[in-house]
């Protein structure tokens, strides 16, 4: 399948060489930043263009990736390159599709749910590829593609979508932010993060294997407040952190007490 590539961010760069690693053609690739889409031209043989205008339109399917903003314009852009039945998808997560119907009759969604950096390989073997269309035809031919990316492959739609990635936001971009406060902490209290490196990985392991609640610990759920309290004083240098600390504390007893009304 010939596949052009709009955008050469974190996700077009991974999906594109996926793209080529699984047989397909990226005989373009675009970005407004000439050296990045020289970077991953090198990388799969494509041809670099920091310019719309500079589209051909003999690839069987266009990919934008890039920032949620910017999809409506770059579409725009397209839409005079491109002839309206051309096969047009974005890789948002929160963005709707239908952004793209006012440009293209047929659009759709083709969503790797991961987090990407240029500096570490994807293992598209477990990232799940989300996609839809609207139109049948099209679905199924996406639905193909994705499997030849990825063995996890599910239709969801607009709806259902947006809600995944309230949810993502919340495992990936919060988890990541509270292992940042923690690194801040430690260094500034010259102590080695390294020492709670073992205690992220146990957790991310049982949360693949048990549900998140039943293995849920710490002193908010045993009732621990001369430890809360503790906790509360020592961040008592650390504002911003303590209000984190102070509301994901309730949070936790809430949980708690849904679940364990008499306890």
């Amino acid at each position: 399948m010939k596949i052009t590539i709009i955008g050469a961010g974190n996700v077009g760069y991974h999906l594109s060489q996926r793209l080529v690693e699984v047989g397909h053609v990226v005989p373009q690739i675009f970005s407004r930043q000439t050296n990045k889409a020289v970077r991953i031209s090198r990388i799969i043989r494509a041809n670099p263009i920091d310019n719309i205008s500079s589209l051909q339109d003999n690839s069987n399917l266009y990919i934008i990736a890039v920032k949620d903003d910017a999809i409506t314009s770059v579409a725009e852009k397209m839409r005079k390159r491109l002839p309206g039945n051309t096969w047009v998808v974005h890789t948002s997560g929160s963005t709707p599709s239908t952004v793209l119907a006012p440009h293209f009759n047929n659009f759709g969604i083709f969503y790797p749910l991961q987090t990407f950096s240029i500096n570490r390989m994807a293992d598209f073997l477990n990232i799940p590829i989300l996609v839809d269309a609207n139109k049948e035809l099209m679905r199924n031919k996406l639905f193909q593609l994705a499997e030849t990316v990825s063995p996890k492959v599910h239709f969801i739609n607009d709806e259902q979508r947006a809600k995944v990635h309230v949810n993502a936001v919340m495992v990936n971009n919060f988890t990541n932010h509270l292992y940042s406060i923690a690194e801040d902490i430690m260094r500034k209290e010259e102590l080695p993060m390294e020492v709670l490196i073992p205690l992220i990985q146990e957790t991310s392991k049982k949360v693949a294997l048990y549900p998140a609640r039943e293995m849920q610990t710490g002193p908010a759920i045993r009732g621990d407040d001369a430890t809360i309290q503790r906790h509360l004083e020592f961040l008592n240098g650390y504002k911003n952190y303590k209000k984190v600390y102070e509301m994901m504390t309730e949070s936790l007893k809430k949980m708690h007490n849904s679940q364990h009304p008499s306890s």
